[in-house]
C-alpha cells in the first residue's frame, strides 16, 4: 500500500513542521500552496514535504483541492486529505492498513477538535471521510467543500482508531470570503440543504436577519434536511431572531430534538425572563435530566456549564422544592467555584432549608 497524505495552504507557518511531522509515515506527503507570503514553503520544504504552488483565479476550495489532489502520483493506493490545522495521532499507519481492504474506496477517522496544541482536552469529535482512494474522488462547493464518489459503489470502512486532531485558528483571514462563496454555493445548488444551512447561519451572524430567516425556513421545507440537530439549531437561530415567536420555534426545537441541553437552556433562559417558575423547573429539569452530549460540530459546550443547574436552584426556591434548590445550587457552585452570586444563593437556600426541616421536626 502506499499512501498520500495532501492538503493545500496559505500562510500556514505556525502548523507546517506540525503538519508534517504528524504524517512522516506516509509515502508522499504533498501541499499545493495557494499563494503564501510568509515562510510556510520554505518550513515544509525543509521537513521534506513536497510544495508545488498553484493559483486559484477565482478563488475556489474544491478547485484548489481538486488541483491539490491531481498532483498525487499515480502510483498512491490511498490518499489522506488533511488541513494544515490538523494533526494525525502517531501510529496512524498500521491502524489505517489493517482497516483497509481491497474492496474499500474510502474510511472514517475520528477528528477531534482541541482548543490549543498543549491542552489535550478534547470539546467536540466527530467521524469524517479523511481517507480515500486514489481514484474516484473530487471535492464540490467552492466552500465547505465535500469529498464526493464519483464511481459506481463507494465501500466506506470504519478507522475510529485513526485520531485526526484539530486546533483551528478562527482568526485566519480567509474566513472573511466564506459568506461570498457560500453565496456562490447556494446559487449553484439551491437544494442543497447543508450549504442552505450554513449561508442562513452566517447571514444571521452578519446580522442580515430577513435574508437568514427565508433561508433556514427553506432548509427545514427541503426533502434532504434530515438531521435531528441541525434542524433544531436552525429553530433555534430563526427563535432568536424572532422575538415575537420565539417560545414557538423553541418548543418546535425541543420536538426535533428533545436530547440537545442547548435548547432547554434557552427555554429556560425564557421561562427566567417571564418569571414562569413553573416552566422554569421544567425545562430545568428535562435539560439537566434528559440531555447529553452529541460529539457534533453543534454541541455548545457553555451550555453544560452552571447556567442550567443556577437557574433549575432559582425556580425550586421559588417553588419551595428546597432539597433541589440546594442539590441544583451546588453543582452550579461546583462548575463556577468563584461566583459570588452562586456562593449567596446557596448559602441562602440551604438556611431556608433548614428552617424548613426544624419547623417541620417541631
Amino acid at each position: 500500500m502506499k499512501v498520500a497524505v495532501y492538503t493545500i495552504a496559505l500562510n500556514e507557518a505556525a502548523n507546517a513542521e506540525r503538519w508534517a511531522d504528524s504524517a512522516v509515515d506516509a509515502d508522499y506527503r504533498i501541499v499545493a500552496d495557494t499563494g503564501s507570503t510568509d515562510d510556510t514553503v520554505e518550513r515544509l520544504t525543509a521537513a521534506g514535504v513536497t510544495v508545488h504552488r498553484i493559483a486559484v483565479r477565482p478563488w475556489r476550495f474544491d478547485d484548489a483541492r481538486n488541483a491539490a489532489m491531481a498532483l498525487i502520483p499515480p502510483d498512491v493506493d490511498v490518499c489522506c486529505t488533511m488541513d494544515m490545522d490538523r494533526f494525525l495521532e502517531p501510529g496512524w499507519r498500521p491502524k489505517l492498513e489493517a482497516a483497509w481492504t481491497p474492496d474499500t474506496t474510502a474510511l472514517y477517522c475520528q477528528t477531534v477538535y482541541r482548543p490549543s496544541v498543549d491542552d489535550p482536552t478534547p470539546l467536540r469529535s466527530w467521524p469524517a471521510k479523511n481517507f480515500h482512494h486514489r481514484w474516484g474522488y473530487r471535492f464540490r462547493r467552492p466552500v465547505h467543500e465535500a469529498l464526493v464518489f464519483t464511481g459506481e459503489t463507494e465501500v466506506t470502512a470504519n478507522g475510529s482508531d485513526i485520531v485526526m486532531f484539530e486546533v483551528q485558528d478562527l482568526g485566519k483571514p480567509t474566513r472573511s470570503s466564506y459568506l461570498p462563496l457560500m453565496e456562490v454555493a447556494h446559487k449553484e445548488d439551491p437544494d442543497d440543504a447543508q450549504i442552505c444551512f450554513w449561508l442562513g447561519r452566517d447571514l444571521m451572524w452578519a446580522n442580515q436577519q430577513e435574508r437568514a430567516v427565508l433561508l433556514l425556513e427553506r432548509y427545514l421545507e427541503l426533502p434532504t434536511s434530515k438531521w435531528a440537530e441541525e434542524r433544531s439549531e436552525a429553530m433555534r437561530y430563526i427563535a432568536r431572531m424572532r422575538p415575537e415567536q420565539k417560545l414557538s420555534w423553541l418548543d418546535k426545537a425541543r420536538m426535533e430534538a428533545p436530547h440537545r441541553r442547548e435548547i432547554w437552556l434557552d427555554l429556560a433562559e425564557e421561562f427566567h425572563g417571564k418569571a414562569d417558575w413553573l416552566n422554569l423547573f421544567w425545562a430545568s429539569t428535562n435539560g439537566i435530566e434528559k440531555t447529553y452530549r452529541t460529539g457534533s460540530y453543534l454541541d455548545d459546550a457553555n451550555c453544560w456549564g452552571f447556567r442550567l443547574y443556577d437557574l433549575g436552584a432559582i425556580a425550586a426556591w421559588r417553588l419551595n422544592v428546597m432539597d433541589r434548590a440546594v442539590e441544583w445550587g451546588q453543582t452550579a457552585l461546583n462548575l463556577d467555584p468563584e461566583n459570588k452570586r452562586l456562593q449567596n444563593n446557596l448559602q441562602h437556600f440551604c438556611q431556608l432549608t433548614n428552617i424548613v426541616r426544624g419547623g417541620a421536626t417541631e
